[in-house]
């Protein structure tokens, strides 16, 4: 029965799945409300939002395969905050037990699902605006979880500061773009952190892995991405990360990557590839087709978030 002691106990659950259906509904009263349109760039004719090959439909969801394909990743978040009534709240605050952290992940991958949905499915600037935004909130959410752990942030600490980022972050791609450059540079950040939990008396081995993935992941000639002046900048950046990993009180983080780390990685390079390959005038790209590649990509994606909640969950702190 569901009563006030019931919702009480999934209340993390029940609060974003509101806000889910609440932004939902502001997105059909937004479409009643336009005469049933989203407007000028709702024009007929292959998806040129960002090169997603899926042919635009008339009505309601503009690209159908590449719109519900993206609930998974809502699915995703609402299992983590359900699964969090049977957390414990014992030991130090972390993805692992009944946090502010896990809270905090479980809406991540909500949001991705929200703005990518508004992005492939009203074909608008603020949809596109919602997608990245919700993006930037997945990726740099194990990137401020890695840091509070190697500076023994508290929930309210890691709160502030990665709320506020995104914030920011939010704002300046809304004037700037630049929540692609965003998400690529959070992923080399990040695969620094996890290489220097392992490894972290090995500086260049912090410094080469994020090089190497993201010339991987965004298919970099690598002669070109060391002589542009992008490809420099990272260089650089990612020395000094290096280095101030290396040199940073001993981490004493613990984590078992077989096998949710290592089948996330899996999953999202290869929604990677297939994403390249599905794009605009790629070799798999169908416009008129029910399967579309990019769709695919949103369902790996969900695999990976959910294989890196799973791997997060395995930390053992020996501060």
């Amino acid at each position: 029965m569901i009563d006030d002691e019931y919702i009480r106990e999934r209340r993390e659950f029940f609060t974003v799945l509101v806000g889910v259906v609440v932004i939902f509904a502001i997105f059909a009263l937004t479409y009643t409300l336009n005469d049933n349109s989203w407007g000028a760039e709702s024009e007929s004719g292959i998806s040129d939002v960002a090169g997603y090959c899926e042919r635009i439909q008339a009505g309601f969801i503009r690209e159908p395969a590449n719109t519900w394909s993206n609930l998974p990743f809502i699915l995703v978040g609402l299992y983590i905050l359900w699964m969090m009534q049977y957390d414990s709240r014992d030991s130090l605050p972390s993805l692992s037990n009944r946090s502010w952290f896990t809270l905090t992940y479980g809406m991540a991958c909500a949001a991705v699902g929200v703005g990518s949905f508004a992005m492939h499915g009203f074909n608008t600037d603020w949809g596109g605006w919602l997608d990245l935004s919700g993006m930037m909130m997945y990726i740099t959410m194990p990137v401020f979880y890695n840091f509070s752990r190697f500076f023994r942030w508290n929930e309210q600490k890691f709160l502030t500061t990665y709320l506020g980022a995104n914030a920011l972050l939010s704002v300046l791609h809304w004037q700037y773009e630049i929540g692609l450059f965003v998400w690529v540079f959070s992923i080399g950040i990040w695969l620094a952190q996890e290489t220097a939990i392992r490894y972290q008396q090995q500086p260049l081995a912090i410094f080469l892995v994020p090089i190497v993935g993201i010339i991987i992941l965004v298919d970099y000639n690598p002669v070109n991405f060391v002589r542009e002046q992008i490809g420099v900048i990272i260089m650089i950046f990612m020395a000094l990360l290096a280095w101030f990993l290396y040199r940073l009180d001993e981490i004493k983080l613990q984590r078992t990557h077989t096998p949710y780390f290592w089948c996330g990685s899996a999953a999202y390079l290869l929604a990677s590839f297939i994403w390249r390959a599905s794009q605009k005038g790629g070799s798999i790209c169908e416009p008129d087709s029910l399967l579309q590649g990019h769709a695919l990509w949103h369902i790996l994606g969900a695999v990976a978030m959910f294989c890196f909640y799973r791997y997060f969950r395995t930390e053992v702190n020996n501060y």
